[in-house]
């Protein structure tokens, strides 16, 4: 998923030293009883409301725990290495090439090849919406307020799935990100029902987009064969290595592939 797939892989990583600041946030939506029970109250989110299960992720997101956890990690992955000074008219106009294909900009989605964190990419902004009859859908944060021209669709857990909208900025053929993503977490079980290490890795890459809006960075969309693979930079043209430290290749994928495939692919990457 572009840069994010490489935050995606660190947040997931960070997620297992999280569970202090998850119970923090969660004891603060449970009565008393509960928590003196603690051992009898089943997932975590069991009984909640959405607007109980939303706040608790934005509880999570906020603490100074998660702070620690995540801060770091966010700093090395933003470090920057050598500037490249052409870096804006390197590798290729993709949304030109996706245009330009059968169906359009709208009719073409990139596919990661990463089989750990699966992700999609839909670059017109178009609003491709899958179909997911029976899964459980909630909106942890609102759209950016100045529109959306890109959606992503990653899953980190079997049966769930984080949609995060986007708006880029072009600077030649770049595409540059900064700002409050929109997330929707689309679920085949109710989340009532998730375990505790998928509320706390669905936290922790939460809090770290939150934490990542405020920062800007820029990716380059380069051919390798019939896929492309994406190089990351500072607005200033310094390359951002750590962002590209296990590149994938990222594959065009018809739109009308996307219900099923969000219905039916999982990642290898495990939360148990």
């Amino acid at each position: 998923m572009i840069g994010r797939l490489g935050i995606l892989s660190a947040a997931a990583v960070l997620a297992a030293g999280a569970p202090l600041a998850t119970a923090q946030a969660l004891s603060a939506e449970t009565t008393a009883e509960a928590e003196a029970e603690a051992e009898d109250v089943g997932p975590p989110l069991t009984g909640m409301n959405e607007d109980q299960i939303a706040n608790v992720f934005t509880l999570i997101s906020a603490s100074a725990e998660i702070e620690e956890l995540v801060a770091p990690m966010i700093e090395a992955l933003l470090e920057p290495g050598e500037a490249a000074p052409d870096w804006r008219e390197s590798g290729v106009d993709i949304l030109a090439e996706l245009a330009a294909r059968p169906g359009g900009a709208a009719g073409n989605l990139l596919r990661d090849d990463d089989t750990e964190i699966l992700s999609v990419n839909d670059l017109s902004g178009s609003g491709n919406i899958p179909d997911l009859p029976g899964f459980t859908s909630l909106r942890l944060r609102a759209a950016p307020p100045g529109g959306v021209n890109e959606v992503a669709w990653a899953s980190f857990a079997p049966g769930v799935w984080m949609a995060l909208e986007m708006q880029h900025s072009r600077r030649g053929k770049a595409l540059c990100y900064k700002g409050l993503n929109g997330i929707t977490l689309h679920s085949k079980a109710p989340l009532t029902t998730w375990s505790a290490e998928t509320v706390t890795l669905t936290a922790v890459m939460v809090a770290t987009f939150d934490r990542v809006a405020s920062r800007e960075f820029c990716v380059v969309y380069v051919r390798e064969g019939d896929a492309y693979r994406v190089r990351s930079f500072l607005p200033d043209g310094r390359r951002l290595p750590q962002m590209d430290a296990e590149p994938t290749l990222m594959r065009v994928m018809p739109a009308a592939d996307l219900s099923a495939f969000i219905r039916d692919a999982e990642p290898a990457l495990a939360t148990e």
